[in-house]
């Protein structure tokens, strides 16, 4: 019997190509046909081409199985068949590859974003699949490859989901656009150092693109991780010809980038549009080649889903904003109380403006449900600002809402030496790709001396590798103690942290500010203190970001610790280190400055919309319209503070996240202006009619949704209806709406040529609208063939073609 873990790493593995590709050509994929229920109808089919793969040399077989979950299942009615399709789909897979090779189960997304992009919660997602992994364990799967997703967080819910159920082999795979980013902005490397930390055994990339493209994201993958790597790319972006969806990528050109792909993969497979022929070509170059390894440089890395942080090992010295913490703020803590997150917000928005690079998130608050409000604050900070989060709290149950609802790799905050602590935290670290921060105390209280306090970071590592934590994910906390008592603290923590570094070498961190309590001049203790903290090899600290002098202090010692290689980052800041000169604020900042009095009630509804508060945008809406038209406040307010969103999304500042949570805002505020219409002028219109549909055959839609509400928040009516939708239903909408304009949708390639087939037909019935096409398949050159007049490559071009051509 092969064993998949030991052969991997050893030689290049094989893994099959296209499914859908090849039920098209056995002609048994008709059009609105559950691909996966063919397990159950058309077994024989399947079969035929899993042994074709084999044949051509294949080491992995991937089961037909790529939507078989029960939300996707429940758009054909058989979503109490979940458990039937998968076992089947297994079964089949098993007799045909017999002990010749590996049976993977193919796991797609379900088609729902999660919280706080969607609305789908993070359980719920997870259960969603393990009642898909249940049934392939019992029919003795071999391996499971969770292929195409593009929410991180998701990726995350069916890793863990796998996890509780069995520890068979894992591949994880995001796919990526053109620009080298998921549509939720995580790029090639934050998905590497997010998910490497999981409880998995390959990352890597497949679908969206061919392989020229695909090739230079999992090389970006191999740049910072030494996972074992698999690459899995389309033959090519596909094309329309002759009314059907062609690939252009042949067997020959495909296999011509055997000699890149040996460089980093362990697997190599392929997707989209591929078939027998291609791996049959990919296997006679690359089968039982040696894998390449690979030692990236060391570094504690935190990621958010489009960011990524390196600490330690020689790099500058890192600043996490510290007051995101109720402590000592009446305002805050009565928000928490009260449920809400306007002032945890803004503070989040105004600390990475000052720099802060992560944000460390506390709601302590005695007398709250903490686990509920983490999660809620954690939700809210993600959709207002992108950098990696620390979740501090000394309630496990909390600390694990945090991490169910973090998007990337967070750092805990904290366990110590005590057995329970770690215990407790440990596995939980594990379980979700978290870092720790290791609090050098126990049950006994914080040690006098550094030698005691290593003592306690042995325990903590020793215990924290048998959970299969790395030591490169340890942050060591030394603890600054405030010295207005005993001098000597200061001391002791500054010897601590070089006994760290001379014994382990890891990342280390100081709460600062505790220091130089009850002292005057607070900012100078904390600043020289760092100073010496940094000379004894200090990493990262948890710091208030709108201290200059902490910010001069840093870059200062960063130079002198030769941790500002080039001199660079000092040299750019020595001028005038202030808010406008750090990281990307001062492009924000010109970006988003508000053409109103600051703090004036248009101001505050402006910033509502850029920063999609969608708990404050209600009350001042209706405060505008005591002074103010509605279509005052829409045309002079709330959309030139969406166009801005849509700068800084193409800016790269924003992603989509924090466009939909504007746009969610925005749509607040406008159901208030159309109520407010209607009662003063009935007659009044709103904008041009616009008809929304996915094609028929398809049963993605949350691109297309994502559209409708950014055009209707724009001030367009948008008649939605829906997805799956026949051509006579598109244009019998259009007839009945005098619709100016018609959006059409599709992801999938089998499904594209159905765009065609309805503008066909609205230019047969000679009705008078402008066609928008667009879709993760659909190319502008396709577009352009099937007679479009439009394509918008995401939603904020579908806005921007809208309001120049409709």
């Amino acid at each position: 019997m092969r064993n998949f873990r030991e052969e991997l790493g050893k030689g290049i593995l094989i893994l099959d190509g296209a499914m859908g590709t090849q039920l098209q050509e056995k002609g048994i994929l008709a059009t609105g046909t559950c691909p996966d229920y063919l397990n159950v109808t058309h077994p024989k089919e399947i079969a035929e081409i899993h042994k074709s793969y084999l044949d051509a040399g294949a080491d992995i077989i991937v089961t037909n199985t790529f939507g078989a979950n029960p939300i996707k299942l429940e758009e054909f009615g058989l979503q109490e068949e979940v458990y039937k399709i998968n076992y089947e789909a297994v079964r089949i897979a098993k007799d045909v590859v017999g002990d010749k090779g590996f049976v993977s189960l193919s796991i797609g997304p379900t088609g729902k974003f999660l919280e706080p992009v969607g609305e789908a919660d993070f359980d719920y997602i997870k259960e969603v699949f393990k009642k898909q992994v249940q049934p392939a364990v019992d029919a003795d799967v071999d391996l499971f490859s969770l292929e195409t997703f593009m929410d991180i967080k998701e990726l995350k819910a069916a890793i863990i989901a796998i996890r509780e159920i069995t520890d068979k082999p894992i591949i994880a795979m995001m796919t990526f656009a053109e620009d080298g980013r998921t549509i939720l902005g995580t790029s090639p490397e934050v998905f590497a150092k997010t998910i490497e930390v999981m409880d998995v055994d390959v990352i890597g990339a497949n679908c969206s693109v061919g392989p020229d493209l695909l090739n230079e994201f999992v090389k970006k993958m191999a740049k910072v991780s030494d996972m074992p790597l698999i690459i899995q790319p389309n033959a090519g972006i596909p094309r329309l010809v002759d009314g059907k969806t062609i690939f252009p990528v042949g067997p020959e050109e495909f296999a011509s980038y055997a000699d890149d792909f040996k460089e980093y993969a362990a697997i190599v497979a392929g997707c989209c549009g591929t078939g027998p022929d291609h791996i049959r070509l990919l296997a006679k170059k690359l089968k039982g080649q040696p894998a390449k390894k690979r030692t990236p440089e060391k570094a504690t890395v935190l990621t958010s889903r489009s960011q990524l942080i390196e600490i330690g090992y020689s790099r500058p010295v890192v600043f996490i904003g510290e007051r995101l913490n109720p402590t000592g703020k009446k305002h805050l803590k009565e928000q928490l109380k009260e449920g809400k997150t306007g002032l945890y917000r803004k503070e989040a928005i105004e600390q990475t403006e000052h720099g802060a690079m992560a944000l460390d998130i506390n709601v302590g608050v005695p007398m709250i449900d903490e686990p509920a409000m983490m999660k809620k604050c954690v939700l809210a900070v993600e959709s207002v600002v992108s950098v990696p989060l620390v979740i501090d709290s000394s309630n496990i149950e909390a600390i694990e809402a945090g991490l169910k609802a973090a998007d990337g790799k967070v750092l805990i905050n904290s366990v110590n030496g005590s057995k329970e602590s770690m215990e407790a935290v440990l596995p939980l670290a594990k379980k979700y790709g978290a870092a720790i921060l290791a609090l050098l105390l126990d049950e006994t209280g914080i040690p006098d001396t550094a030698e005691e306090r290593l003592k306690i970071l042995d325990r903590i590592v020793e215990n924290a590798k048998r959970f299969g934590i790395r030591e490169e994910d340890i942050v060591a906390d030394a603890l600054a103690l405030t010295i207005g008592s005993d001098k000597e603290r200061a001391l002791e923590t500054l010897r601590t942290i070089k006994l760290i570094k001379e014994k382990y070498g890891i990342t280390t961190i100081l709460g600062l500010s505790n220091v130089s309590f009850g002292l005057p001049n607070r900012k100078l203790i904390n600043s020289s203190f760092m100073a010496m903290a940094i000379y004894n090899g200090l990493d990262s600290a948890i710091v208030n970001p709108y201290d200059e002098l902490l910010w001069q202090i840093k870059y200062a010692s960063d130079l002198i610790v030769d941790r500002d290689k080039d001199a660079s980052i000092y040299i750019n800041n020595s001028n005038d280190i202030t808010l406008e000169n750090r990281s990307t604020s001062k492009a924000k900042l010109e970006l988003i400055k508000s053409p109103f009095e600051k703090g004036s009630l248009e101001d505050r509804l402006f910033m509502c919309v850029i920063e999609g508060n969608e708990e404050e945008i209600v009350p001042l809406t209706q405060d505008a319209l005591k002074s103010k038209e509605p279509l005052q406040i829409s045309n002079e307010i709330l959309i030139p503070a969406l166009d801005v969103v849509g700068k800084l999304y193409d800016k790269g500042i924003y992603f989509l996240p924090q466009m939909i949570k504007s746009a969610n805002a925005m749509k607040k505020a406008f159901n208030i202006l159309k109520e407010e219409i209607k009662k003063r002028a009935t007659k009044q219109k709103t904008g041009k009619t616009i008809i929304m549909a996915t094609v028929k055959g398809d049963i993605h839609d949350i691109g297309k949704n994502i559209v409708s509400l950014l055009l209707e928040t724009n001030g367009f009516e948008v008649v939605d209806l829906g997805k799956n939708v026949d051509d006579e239903t598109i244009l019998k909408a259009i007839e009945e709406h005098h619709a100016d304009a018609v959006g059409l949708s599709a992801l999938m390639t089998t499904t594209m040529v159905n765009m065609k087939n309805v503008i066909d037909k609205i230019k047969m019935k000679g009705l008078n609208v402008k066609i928008m096409v667009g879709g993760a398949a659909v190319s502008e050159d396709f577009a352009k063939k099937i007679g479009a007049d439009m394509y918008a490559k995401d939603a904020i071009e579908a806005v921007r073609l809208a309001k120049e051509n409709v």
